[in-house]
């Protein structure tokens, strides 16, 4: 089962902000999961001029089932984030980013749980494809999005010292 999604990080000041369009896809391997994506280009989310577009080259999760109530998490990820950004600012992010990232994860698998009960408990799309309820997409109006192909933004006038004090950005999906 594949989606198209829209997503966005607001980043602190002086960075931009960024966005992406990325083609989702999973697939269930027994009690497993493989999530993979990718980015693309769609006609109704053109780049924006208030973010920087930038590119999952491949992005994956592998979850694998360690019993009942138990489960590991592998992530694996490159991005191209686009802009002129120094490469310690890239290399302090990075350092950062995925971390943050999977405490989130985390906290929310620890809810998750009681949310489901409370929300729809018998749907599970990605179970039951057919649950599937999000509008459907013409693929031909899908096209790989490569790094090359989007405006580099200049940011390459950061010091360390301003961007030691901030720590990454926020994700958000819309």
């Amino acid at each position: 089962m594949s989606d198209v999604g829209y997503y966005s990080w607001k980043c602190p000041s002086p960075l931009k902000n960024r966005d992406f369009v990325t083609m989702r896809s999973w697939l269930p391997l027994g009690n497993d999961y493989l999530i993979i994506n990718y980015s693309v280009k769609h006609p109704q989310y053109p780049p924006r001029k208030d973010y920087v577009r930038a590119v999952s080259l491949l992005t994956g999760y592998l979850i694998q089932s360690n019993g009942a109530n138990s489960s590991t998490l592998y992530y694996l990820t490159q991005v191209d984030p686009k802009g002129s950004l120094p490469k310690w600012v890239v290399n302090r992010v990075s350092q950062f980013v995925a971390p943050k990232a999977m405490k989130k994860i985390y906290k929310a698998c620890q809810k998750y749980p009681e949310w489901k009960r409370k929300h729809n408990p018998n749907l599970k799309p990605w179970i039951h494809p057919e649950q599937n309820t999000l509008p459907s997409i013409n693929v031909a109006d899908l096209v790989l999005q490569r790094a090359d192909s989007l405006e580099n933004i200049d940011e390459s006038r950061l010091t360390e010292e301003k961007q030691a004090q901030h720590h990454g950005c926020d994700d958000e999906e819309t």
